[in-house]
Formats: C-alpha cells, sequence, structure tokens
C-alpha cells in the first residue's frame, strides 16, 4: 500500500518539533535548533521566520560580541509569551483553584478558593469554579495573549472526551458537565483530565530518559491513584479517564472505602483509611473528609517507635499497595514506580509489606520493583502535566493565519 505524505503534514510535523525542542532547552539559536530537531538549516529558517510572522516565537535582541567572533550575532528565540494565555485548574476536596500561565510557560497569577465541594450541587460547583477562574483572570493587570486553552486536573474519574466530572470523592454528584460550562464561559477549549494521568504527563515531560516508556506513577494521598504510561503513551480507558488503581479490590467485602464500595486498596492505604485502622475505629464507617494537618506525621512517629496498631495500620496499607502492583504486574510486565504525593514521607513503615506482597511470582517468574523516584509534590505535578499537556496540545495545533484567536480543537498532534 502507498503512504502519501502531504506536504502540510510534514511542515506541520516540522513546525512542531521545532516548539517542542524550545520548551525542553528553551531559548535557542535557529543554529541550535538545528541541531536539536535534525532539521536542516534552512527548514528552520523557513519555518521559524513563519512561526515569528504569526506572533507564535519571539527572538531575543542580539547581545555584543565578542572580539573573538565574526559574523552576524545568534539570535535565540522563544515562545511568544503574549501569543496566548493558558489556564490550569484544580478540582479537589474543598478547593478549587486556578493559574493563569503565558505561552511560554511562566506563571502570571493565582486563585484559590477554599470550598465546602462535598455539599455542592452540580450548579454550585461549576458556578465556583467559573467564578474561580473569572476572579484569576480579572486580577491580570498586565496584558496577556488570548485565553486558548483551559486545563482541569481533578482528583476522580472524567469522560474519554475530557468535558465531563463523572464521579470523584469531591462530590457526591455526578456526570457533571464542566467542561461545556466552561467553554460556554469563556470561549476556550477545555479538558478535564484525572490528576494521577497529569502526575505521570509531568514526569515523562520534565525526564523522558529517565522514566522511559513505560512507568506508573502511584499517588499517595488520601486517596490512592496511578497514572501509567505504556509503549510511550499515557494510558486511558475507552469511556473513561480509567486506571483507578486505588479501587481495584483487595479483600473483598472488606472495609468501607470513599468511593462507596468495600475492600478497595485505598480502603487500607489511603491516609483516611491509616488512620482508621490505627485508632481500632469500625472500618464500615468513615471518619472525617481528611485527616487534620499533622496527624499522619504523629502516627507515623508512634509508628516508627514501637510495635503496636499504628505500625500494624501502616503494614497493612503496604499489603494493600503490593497486592495492587502485583495484580497490574500480572497483565502488564513489571515496570518501574514513581511513588507520589504525601505518602512518601511514610513508605518506610510500607516497603517491606510492598515487597513481600510482591514476592508471589506470577507462573513461576519472580515479580521485581524498581523505585525510579518519590516525589512529595504531587499538587506542582499535576499542574504541570495539565500545563504542559495545554501547550502541547496548542503547538500542535499553531494556526495558518497570524491571529491567536483562530486557535481550535481541530486534528490535534499526537
Amino acid at each position: 500500500m502507498t503512504i502519501i505524505v502531504r506536504p502540510d503534514d510534514v511542515r506541520r510535523q516540522n513546525q512542531f518539533g521545532i516548539l517542542t525542542a524550545l520548551r525542553r532547552h528553551g531559548g535557542l539559536s535557529r543554529t541550535e535548533l538545528s541541531a536539536a530537531t535534525g532539521l536542516s538549516a534552512s527548514t528552520v529558517t523557513v519555518i521559524s521566520s513563519s512561526l515569528m510572522d504569526r506572533g507564535v516565537l519571539a527572538a531575543d535582541s542580539p547581545g555584543e560580541q565578542s572580539g573573538q567572533k565574526r559574523g552576524r550575532p545568534q539570535v535565540r528565540l522563544q515562545p511568544n509569551p503574549r501569543f496566548a494565555s493558558i489556564a490550569v485548574m484544580r478540582l479537589a476536596l474543598n478547593l478549587i483553584s486556578a493559574d493563569i500561565y503565558d505561552y511560554s510557560g511562566n506563571l502570571l497569577g493565582s486563585r484559590i478558593a477554599n470550598v465546602r465541594t462535598r455539599a455542592m450541587t452540580a450548579a454550585e460547583l461549576i458556578e465556583a469554579t467559573i467564578s474561580t477562574l473569572r476572579v484569576a483572570l480579572d486580577e491580570q493587570c498586565q496584558e496577556i495573549g488570548p485565553l486558548a486553552r483551559i486545563a482541569v486536573g481533578v482528583e476522580g474519574i472524567v469522560d474519554g472526551d475530557g468535558k465531563v466530572f463523572l464521579s470523584s470523592p469531591v462530590i457526591d454528584v455526578r456526570d457533571i458537565p464542566v467542561g461545556a460550562a466552561l467553554e460556554a464561559e469563556f470561549g476556550a477549549p477545555v479538558e478535564l483530565a484525572n490528576e494521577c494521568n497529569m502526575i505521570a504527563e509531568a514526569l515523562r515531560w520534565r525526564a523522558p530518559e529517565r522514566y522511559g516508556p513505560n512507568f506508573a506513577a502511584v499517588l499517595m494521598t488520601i486517596g490512592i491513584g496511578m497514572g501509567l504510561y505504556l509503549n510511550g503513551k499515557l494510558f486511558s480507558g475507552i469511556a473513561s479517564s480509567a486506571v483507578e488503581f486505588g479501587h481495584i479490590c483487595y479483600k473483598p467485602d472488606g472495609a468501607l472505602c470513599r468511593c462507596g464500595r468495600r475492600g478497595c486498596i485505598e480502603a487500607y492505604a489511603g491516609q483516611h483509611s491509616i488512620l482508621r485502622a490505627a485508632m481500632g475505629a469500625d472500618t464500615g464507617r468513615m471518619l472525617a473528609e481528611e485527616p487534620e494537618a499533622g496527624a499522619m506525621e504523629e502516627l507515623a512517629a508512634i509508628a516508627r517507635a514501637k510495635d503496636g496498631p499504628e505500625r500494624a495500620a501502616f503494614r497493612e496499607a503496604g499489603r494493600a499497595i503490593g497486592t495492587g502492583l502485583s495484580n497490574l504486574f500480572s497483565m502488564f510486565d513489571p515496570i518501574p514506580l514513581v511513588f507520589t504525593g504525601p505518602g512518601v514521607q511514610f513508605l518506610d513503615l510500607m516497603k517491606e509489606s510492598i515487597t513481600k506482597a510482591l514476592d508471589n511470582p506470577s507462573y513461576g517468574l519472580p515479580v521485581s520493583i524498581s523505585v525510579v523516584d518519590e516525589e512529595p509534590d504531587h499538587v506542582a505535578l499535576t499542574k504541570a502535566g495539565n500545563l504542559m499537556s495545554a501547550l502541547t496540545f496548542l503547538d500542535g495545533n499553531v494556526p495558518a493565519g497570524d491571529m491567536a484567536s483562530k486557535l481550535t480543537l481541530a486534528h490535534p498532534v499526537r
């Protein structure tokens, strides 16, 4: 079969490659861009000139020539900050945040709203989300580019199109059309994404050579989650964001989980669940929405000091996580792991039981665990993943004309 490659597709891919190189390496000269992308000097010149004409790229002013160099000074190119702006939002338990970035990825301003999400209706959550973003945009004193993309990281499940908040412990209501509401209000394309997926996206973007094409980012907070990269692509479900690692069954008819079911990994390994077990509380009931500040640290200190219910609770949490990983590795070969979130500070109390749970080999093959990194700041990773996902989309869909307002959802580059 003959494959026809259109010149426009080649030009678009080369354009995307140039923008990607600039994001990875910072400001580069055309000569450096040619080396970074493998494109010829003439191709880089033609494409970069076109991008500058359309306002996508900006050039630094040439510096002074040194006495040892001849010829024209090297001009460094970079994404034009004013070409577009991006809103990165986060919907979490009792919190809504909005960060505004320019096209170069610089943070321009932030807004945080502390609200009681569990008590909200769908309409109230949407209104609070819109209000938070509206205030963040109104607080911008400087001239910014047109709002070209709204990326929303959520604690919960979203639909395959990234528009609907399907289900979450953040709020008791389901199927909330957050994406459509934001698009109608602000006139910019919106994409909702599970926070664990965005954590994996951020890690992969930050150091692709370190994490490789296959790795899992395990999130350890009040809940338990996972972002999964397989064969160089972020894994998601057919109809939803999927990879609900924390809700794999660990003990049928076991402890009550925040999701309403019983026996989930999260019902034993989430911070809320570890506290419940250490206190000897009824596992058929939930405690307060989230642990009080410092409660987990105090519990861990006791567990490190002596054997008792506190240490047993952390040990059981490790068994739950290890069993879930063992089940995952039965479907996929063992892959490198990155543990993220505030729970990583308690991994010393869980690693032994995680390892023991993985000692049960599948078909006689040993299961090895490779922990690449431990990253406690999951919020920063979630935001970074949302931002880079949005910027990558925009870079792959730069309009042919000279106005940033022509940015559309059509034909994303993958």
